[in-house]
């Protein structure tokens, strides 16, 4: 039988994402055994690999690339090296900006509307702080405000994005699941 799978994740939205983009992949976590554990911060990676390591799971994970120094310690590798290997994926910089790129401002716009949030989005866009940024930056600020709205849309993009330009850290992860 094959090992339990863990994968680790900062927070909930990137839990969301990923829990919503399995089966596109292919993948029953229940089933297959995996979980995906919300560690609470990049700081938490240590322990959370150490304790999944000591349950007998694979461990595997995202993170925001400003975080690597966090997974790389707890992976006994240096920053800058290759940790996808181990199972473990950059997002640049964070998830909600890899997910927004792939869709592109278009899509994200839509899903916006379609959710009732364009309003709001266009409120904020207005805004003297947010009116001279760039629509991808707009949206991953707009998107991420909250946490709550935080998680629901990166589950709703995880759902939405086009399957040929999933962002490659979690097609990466996904992948992973598979390998030896």
């Amino acid at each position: 039988m094959p090992k339990p799978i863990t994968l680790l994740v900062e927070g909930e939205s990137d839990r969301g994402a990923l829990v919503a983009l399995a089966p596109r992949f292919g993948v029953d976590l229940e089933a297959e055994q995996i979980t995906v554990t919300v560690i609470g911060g990049a700081g938490n990676f240590g322990r959370a690999i150490a304790e999944a390591a000591a349950q007998g799971h694979r461990v595997g994970g995202l993170y925001d690339e400003a975080e690597e120094r966090f997974v790389a310690g707890a992976l006994n590798r240096q920053e800058g090296e290759d940790l996808t290997r181990q199972g473990f994926f950059a997002c640049r910089p964070d998830l909600e900006l890899e997910l927004a790129r792939a869709m592109g401002v278009a899509a994200m716009t839509s899903l916006l509307e379609a959710n009732g949030d364009l309003k709001k989005f266009r409120d904020f866009q207005n805004q003297p702080a947010h009116r001279d940024d760039e629509a991808l930056g707009q949206l991953r600020r707009f998107v991420s405000a909250t946490g709550s709205r935080k998680a629901t849309y990166a589950a709703l993009m995880a759902e939405t994005v086009p399957f040929e330009v999933v962002p490659e850290p979690m097609a990466g992860l996904l992948g992973w699941i598979w390998s030896s």
